[in-house]
């Protein structure tokens, strides 16, 4: 059973460290080329509204910058 959860808990790490490095290239593309490109233009409304939405005092941004920068350290 051990073997089974390290097995799972490693795919799953995975498949964030995948959805993190979309999430990074969707960021860069929104902000190079603005709203209007397919698939990748609402991202930064979104990433807005959930900083926005996780409070003030920048707590948002600093969770976002942090999540950024482990991304590209990578």
């Amino acid at each position: 059973m051990n073997k089974f959860f390290k097995k799972l808990t490693k795919q799953l790490w995975e498949a964030v460290e995948i959805l993190a490095a979309v999430l990074a290239v969707a960021v860069l593309v929104s902000a190079l080329f603005g709203p209007d490109v397919p698939f990748f233009g609402g991202i930064m409304g979104n990433i807005q509204e959930v900083i926005v939405s996780l409070g003030s005092a920048g707590l948002g941004v600093i969770i976002a910058v942090m999540i950024l920068t482990n991304i590209w350290k990578r």
